[in-house]
């Protein structure tokens, strides 16, 4: 499997766990994503989640991709590179780290 192959069956699979999670998750997470974008120059998913305790968890985590990847098709966030997960159950994976297209605050990332 190439490299190419293996995102865009992470995609495919970000966008089944999206919509497994429902329309009320979706457009709940969504509006959360958009919250931090405007608030934070630079940020990671897992930043959004751990600022909106009260959200849900959706059935599947990785319903927040399909979230990131909708927020990038509207240019709300744009790839600025990679970073370390924080989360301890995912062992220090490398994950999305995001460049805000909203944000003129000023405000720092994480």
């Amino acid at each position: 499997m190439t490299v190419h192959e293996g995102l865009e069956i992470g995609h495919a699979m970000a966008e089944l766990a999206g919509n497994s999670a429902g329309e009320t998750w979706r457009q709940l997470a969504y509006d959360a994503f958009v919250v931090h974008a405007a608030t934070h120059r630079e940020f990671t998913t897992e930043d959004v989640r751990r600022a909106n305790p009260d959200l849900p968890t959706p059935p599947d985590n990785r319903a927040w991709g399909a979230i990131a990847r909708r927020a990038m098709r509207d240019e709300i966030i744009e790839l600025l590179g990679w970073t370390r997960a924080k989360n301890r159950g995912v062992h220090g994976m490398a994950i999305n780290r995001w460049k805000s297209n909203l944000c003129d605050t000023g405000q720092g990332g994480t």
